[in-house]
């Protein structure tokens, strides 16, 4: 993975030391090499941390002719196969690189190019023929992509920090605070600053050189249509085959090599299928923590033992937070809230020192039904069906239409009862912190849940949820979680279960074979999952309740806790930038109350006003 910057003037020719602060801002995501390319008032920087073709993949690149240039950042895993039918069709390559196969596949097929490539990816395209500039987004979000367009210049970049490197007065936009509160990230496409935006998954752009921009244009789309004609047997061997291939392809590497081991079922499968497809013992790489409610290394270890991996693992002190935050602020760009941050991190870090890519299992919580979430939803919902007397259900709808849903609550899978599940920071604590003459902010729609919500009608309930996490939360959390704290430490991290292909098996399975309930009669989510693994591991091990991969940050933040004194320092402090927008008395209480939840919500947010306004 890599750093790509981009700008183009319509009005002057492009600044050279603007594209070159921009490319520099992001040295930690490529200390492989640099370049710089620059033609009258369009330019491209490039970052390079190099995973294949060593020798000759350094970019910005070229086609034959110097019309078509690119800056990538990502992997493309089918580059083989589409190189094989470009040369068939006349033509030319001078590298053995996936990057080369991206210009000579938009030559081939313009536009729609994007949707021929399997793997992550975020690129920007010179196109000198056309006079254009056309930049393209993976169709899960596995790699981010970050833009500004103005009267006088369109700019692109893998970092938010790059754009600050260019001399524009950016407004913060406070929806996008609310927003973060209430969800502990900011949803794409927004971002902190109202004029920079977040280019969506499975989106690209056209920009001309004359100032015209496109409207964001989709070019995949994922569908939950359960095929009911397999039974379980069917089901575990189609399963067992999409997930060895795409371990398989994800593996294409010319350097050494890993994976992230935390223990839990997403990267135990991982692991299980790296070890099966790879002659030597695969480099495992776990992180812990002192408290045994946040720590799972003794599965981690388990996994290890059972696939002999050369396994290395590090416990994590938080003492260390005080330090760590200001760099993950200044990285993430804007407020960011998932303390999974931490130990991402830590174990990037730990692993760089030995490989310089691995494989994670981030996503099958998403598309299988792992999460908490989930099952508390699934329970919620049928708990209503089950005990209310007929009369009810049949009169409880029209009620619920005409009183207040607070007073009069009915249990279905709506966009408000889902945000209840979701919810970080409730509207009204959210209103009682605001300052006044900002409330008027709290609980404005989201639009990219409201907007996708309504593609769901005919989904089951938990489908309906899956849908809107994989559209939201994976990509604007999950995702730029790992992608910002491992890059910051120089690995590129890859996603086999984020992958097209086992998407869209994933979308055809029956609700019925992910989520259900167990034989106590509790609901249990990765059922077909667990039954595949069954091959290698227990039933005590495959059905324990899922841990997360979160810091002790309630302890942490908690009146006897290390961190509390510096806390109280910021927060009492009467000039803390934070209540510009937040009433101090609040705050207070929320330090007496120990909501540690908010309070390190709005200590990542002070943290972030301390270093940019």
């Amino acid at each position: 993975m890599c750093g790509i910057t981009g700008i183009l003037q319509f009005q002057e020719k492009a600044n050279r030391q603007d594209i070159q602060l921009m490319t520099n801002s992001l040295s930690h995501r490529g200390p492989d090499g640099d370049g710089i390319w620059i033609n009258g008032q369009v330019a491209i920087g490039h970052r390079r941390l190099a995973i294949i073709d060593l020798d000759t993949g350094g970019q910005p690149l070229c086609n034959e002719d110097e019309t078509i240039w690119i800056t990538f950042n990502g992997e493309i895993y089918n580059y083989q196969e589409l190189r094989q039918q470009l040369v068939s069709k006349g033509h030319r390559f001078k590298t053995n690189s996936d990057t080369e196969v991206i210009v000579h596949s938009y030559e081939e097929w313009g536009d729609s190019c994007v949707q021929r490539f399997r793997g992550m990816f975020a690129f920007g395209i010179v196109d000198l023929n056309r006079q254009k500039v056309f930049i393209a987004r993976d169709p899960l979000g596995i790699k981010p992509l970050y833009y500004i367009f103005t009267d006088t210049f369109f700019a692109f970049a893998s970092e938010i920090q790059a754009l600050r490197q260019l001399s524009i007065n950016l407004d913060i936009d406070l929806q996008a605070i609310d927003q973060y509160l209430w969800l502990k990230y900011i949803p794409a496409p927004k971002t902190i600053f109202q004029q920079i935006k977040k280019l969506l998954p499975a989106h690209y752009i056209n920009i001309t050189f004359g100032g015209a921009i496109s409207e964001s244009k989709q070019y995949w789309h994922l569908d939950f249509k359960p095929n009911n004609t397999k039974n379980e047997a069917d089901w575990l061997e189609e399963f067992d085959f999409v997930f060895k291939e795409s371990v398989k392809a994800h593996l294409e590497s010319d350097v050494p090599f890993g994976a992230f081991l935390s223990g839990g079922v997403d990267s135990s499968a991982i692991v299980a299928y790296m070890s099966q497809l790879l002659e030597q013992p695969v480099k495992t790489f776990s992180i812990g923590f002192d408290e045994a409610d946040f720590n799972e290394l003794q599965y981690a270890e388990i996994v290890a033992q059972r696939w002999k991996t050369d396994h290395h693992t590090e416990i994590v002190k938080l003492e260390a937070l005080e330090e760590l935050l200001p760099k993950l602020v200044k990285h993430y760009g804007e407020p960011f809230g998932d303390s999974s941050a931490i130990p991402t991190y830590y174990v990037s870090k730990m692993a760089r020192q030995q490989v310089t890519m691995v494989l994670s299992g981030d996503g099958g919580d998403e598309l299988f039904a792992g999460y908490n979430n989930y099952l508390d939803w699934m329970y919620w919902l049928h708990k209503y069906q089950e005990e209310k007397p007929r009369w009810e259900k049949i009169t409880h709808p029209f009620f619920y239409r005409f009183w207040k849903r607070d007073h009069y609550p009915y249990r279905i899978p709506d966009l408000q009862t889902w945000f209840r599940h979701i919810t970080q920071m409730s509207s009204d604590d959210r209103l009682e912190l605001w300052r006044r003459e900002h409330n008027s902010i709290v609980n404005q729609p989201i639009n990219i849940f409201e907007e996708e919500y309504k593609k769901v009608s005919n989904y089951n309930w938990n489908q309906k949820a899956q849908y809107l996490d994989i559209k939201t939360y994976m990509p604007s959390c999950i995702l730029t979680k790992v992608d910002i704290a491992s890059m910051m430490n120089g690995l590129e991290v890859r996603t086999p279960i984020v992958d097209t292909k086992v998407f869209e098996f994933a979308g055809s399975i029956p609700e019925s074979f992910n989520i259900g309930r167990n034989d106590q009669g509790i609901w249990e989510g990765k059922l077909l999952l667990k039954k595949l693994l069954s091959r290698y591991y227990s039933d005590d091990f495959l059905h324990r309740r899922k841990m997360g991969f979160s810091p002790p940050i309630e302890k942490f933040l908690s009146a006897d806790g290390n961190y509390r004194k510096i806390l109280e320092a910021r927060f009492l402090d009467s000039g803390c930038k934070i209540y510009e927008y937040f009433r101090p008395e609040t705050i207070k209480k929320m330090i007496e109350q120990e909501q540690t939840n908010s309070l390190w919500l709005l200590l990542v947010l002070d943290e972030w006003l301390n270093q940019n306004i």
